[in-house]
């Protein structure tokens, strides 16, 4: 019993020690961490019942002899409804944190959800399908849902620090669409592998991507930390805050005008 729990919860331990170290200059508080952790874990429930109700409404499941099924259900039953739910937690609690303050706080935390979402669903599974199920999911499952919150975070990272308000909300969509699409596409993979055993090549291709994406991702948001250089930082702060500024100061009037155009019309 305690080997299980031990197996189910190792993988997500050995990758938050790999992302923390990855963070070279200004490490976030553990205890933000776990309750970002804590938070993605219990996002797994609204997450696993809808995805249940839609299940039930469209009458889709996952060993669908139809691939374009299996794909579409891969992709939004499942994709979309998990990864939606892990962007709830990073973008309504971490993303507005002050110590949310470079780029690669948006992988922390995205991965930090990600994990605690997957470690619960991880110790479900192996607890119903054994050790033989723990260490599949160790070397695929898990570093999927982190390679997920790589994405996602990658581009939330970059959008907090965006030169405007436009910019940014674009760049969270990018994230959140690339962690849907990667996601399902695993998915799919997995759901169709009785159809097509080849599907496991890609299998053992998308491990390997996930962790040239993993150092490199993390390198390159790293070296943009602005405690690597504070003074020029303290620049790019400023000079982001001015545009967003000046962005807001420009649709005021905007919006003033055709209020008042509308206005007037009904008049």
């Amino acid at each position: 019993m305690l080997g299980l729990l031990v197996l189910a919860i190792a993988p997500a331990v050995a990758l938050f020690f790999f992302f923390y170290l990855r963070d070279e200059y200004q490490k976030e508080p553990l205890g933000i961490l776990l309750a970002t952790f804590g938070l993605g874990a219990a996002s797994l429930v609204p997450a696993a019942l809808t995805s249940l109700s839609l299940q039930r409404l469209t009458g889709w499941h996952s060993d669908t002899p139809n691939l374009l099924h299996a794909f579409l259900g891969a992709m939004i039953i499942v994709g979309l409804v998990e990864e939606g739910a892990k962007f709830i937690v990073v973008r309504f609690y971490a993303y507005h944190r002050p110590e949310f303050d470079e780029p690669y706080d948006g992988i922390m935390y995205s991965v930090m959800a990600a994990l605690g979402f997957a470690t619960l669903e991880n110790i479900l599974y192996v607890f119903s399908n054994g050790a033989g199920a723990g260490v599949m999911r160790a070397l695929l499952s898990m570093p999927s849902h982190a390679f997920d919150g790589v994405l996602m975070g990658y581009f939330l990272g970059e959008a907090k620090f965006a030169r405007s308000n436009r910019v940014g909300n674009w760049l969270s969509a990018l994230g959140f669409g690339l962690a849907v699409t990667a996601h399902g596409l695993y998915d799919f993979i997995v759901f169709s592998l009785d159809k097509a055993p080849l599907l496991i090549l890609s299998l053992i291709t998308l491990a390997v991507l996930f962790w040239v994406i993993f150092f490199k991702a993390t390198r390159k948001l790293a070296e943009q930390s602005p405690h690597k250089h504070p003074p020029l930082a303290q620049l790019r702060r400023d000079s982001a805050e001015e545009a967003k500024t000046a962005e807001q100061s420009q649709e005021g009037p905007a919006n003033h005008q055709d209020t008042g155009t509308r206005g007037g019309r009904v008049a």
